[in-house]
């Protein structure tokens, strides 16, 4: 079987994450996983059942993922059991990293079961991290045995910049065998996030060289060096047209993501003691699940973001909720209010790890214009930084305390990024405007609008007397929203 764009008859895909462990532990994993053993990384049966039950019903097909499932082949088998009471084979796919590969006998005793089972696909992991602790040796085994097994492998590949020597021996291998191959980039989620030479990705480049080099050989070969008779994909691409970019993703623990990169905005619901279709339709009410739960794209959140933040699309889901009450799983940055007066006991809780942290300043009125709170705050930050701590300001904070910070950080009220949250599907205000409401969803195409009605309500408010004839105000370098008050 060849799998091109869509490979199952089931409009929808989604992920069950069988276990958080692995013993590959990737530099770039969105899921940080690791090789450390914990039972509580292994999803129960039950929890198992529960996402068959609500996965089948709802039409969604299942990817069996990690971590790495073939880390206990028990604990796979018991699982593939218990989906094949709601499933047909050809409604699964397993993703692996392909580690079992060292000699033929091992990855028999690992892909004959596979194969006893009819599953027909195997979908393998391979880029230059997996290359640290799965050598292409490995893969080239897997990749023969699966033809003697007649099970179709797939390489699922991941490439940068910095991965051409791979690239240049993968496609080799990719032509002789006729393998079909899904390429990606990586991007700056999960363990990426700890990364200091991360950058971002040209990625139509580094596509467009790997499908140079399957033309290359493909020639020296005779064969062909069309990407389109290489390309597969094992998630679907006619996904779109049913619910965007929805893609339910399920932790060992039951907690259900509406989005494969589980940031803490696609927080759905626990699978454990809730049903899916009420955790769809709830999740619909908020931005991303809106925009994911449709016919339209969530690239759409970028039209909802400052231009200077909107190369990330991501970033809503990164900052939003602003609470901390979070499975510990969740990605995302780590929302800390912070004034002048707590800073050291603050300073004292932050660690170096991989989450970001998105601190929001609450500076009072007698505060402004004070430049010893400013240089309180700069002595503040920068201690963060020698200590390589991560972090991004979620409000701006007000020139006239003279805190100098770079130009990714927000300059203003359209900037800030506690302008607005999402409340079933109607704007609400941040604080400082006494959080009332705005426009309903439907009737919103981007942030300009919302801050255009912000405007509106900002009139009614009163100016703080320190801010009355300050030089920024005069010159609308600062809003001076934080310290209005209600007239």
């Amino acid at each position: 079987m060849v799998i091109h764009f869509d490979h199952r008859h089931k409009p929808l895909d989604g992920d069950l994450l069988l276990t958080t462990q692995c013993p590959v532990e990737c530099d770039f994993c969105v899921y940080a996983c690791n090789i450390e053993k914990d039972q509580k990384k292994w999803m129960p049966e039950k929890t198992i059942h529960r996402v068959a039950e609500e996965y089948s019903k709802n039409d969604i097909s299942i990817r069996i993922c990690g971590g790495e499932p073939f880390l206990d082949l028990s604990k796979l088998k018991k699982c593939i059991e218990i989906l094949f009471q709601y499933y047909e084979p050809s409604d699964l796919l397993i993703i692996t990293s392909g580690f079992f590969g060292n000699s033929k006998k091992n990855t028999l005793k690992y892909l004959g079961p596979l194969k006893r089972l009819d599953f027909d696909t195997l979908v393998i992991s391979s880029d230059r991290f997996h290359l640290k602790r799965v050598p292409l040796k490995n893969i080239e085994t897997v990749v023969d045995i699966c033809k003697e097994l007649e099970i179709e492998p797939i390489l699922r590949i991941s490439i940068d910049p910095e991965s051409h020597t791979l690239i240049n021996r993968l496609t080799e291998m990719i032509v002789k065998n006729n393998i079909k191959v899904e390429v990606h980039s990586w991007g700056s989620y999960g363990k990426a996030e700890e990364m200091e030479n991360f950058s971002e990705i040209s990625f139509d480049k580094e596509k467009k060289y790997f499908f140079d080099k399957i033309k290359e050989y493909a020639g020296k070969l005779d064969l062909s060096g069309e990407p389109n008779y290489y390309f597969a994909h094992s998630s679907k691409r006619s996904q779109r047209r049913y619910l965007g970019q929805f893609y339910p993703t399920t932790y060992p623990n039951g907690n259900l993501y509406g989005c494969s990169i589980t940031l803490k905005y696609s927080l759905m619901g626990n699978i454990n003691n809730q049903n899916l279709l009420p955790m769809i339709l709830k999740w619909k009410n908020t931005l991303p699940g809106f925009f994911h739960v449709s016919k339209s794209s969530c690239n759409r959140l970028k039209d909802f973001l400052p231009p200077k933040f909107n190369i990330d699309r991501c970033d809503f889901c990164r900052n939003q909720p602003f609470n901390s009450e979070m499975p510990e799983e969740k990605l995302g940055r780590l929302y800390t209010i912070l004034n002048p007066e707590n800073l050291e006991e603050i300073s004292n809780k932050l660690k170096k790890g991989s989450n970001e942290y998105l601190l929001s300043f609450r500076i009072k009125e007698e505060q402004l214009n004070n430049k010893l709170i400013g240089e309180k705050i700069d002595k503040f930050l920068n201690e963060l930084k020698k200590r390589k701590i991560r972090f991004t300001l979620s409000r701006p904070l007000p020139p006239c305390i003279s805190v100098k910070v770079d130009d990714k950080q927000p300059k203003n009220c359209f900037e800030c990024r506690e302008l607005f949250t999402i409340d079933n599907r109607r704007v609400r205000y941040c604080e400082p405007l006494n959080n009332v409401n705005g426009e309903i969803l439907e009737k919103l195409d981007n942030r300009m609008q919302i801050f255009n009605k912000f405007l509106y309500y900002r009139a009614e408010m009163k100016i703080s007397s320190v801010c009355e004839n300050c030089i920024y105000r005069t010159r609308k370098k600062c809003n001076g929203l934080c310290f209005l008050k209600k007239v």
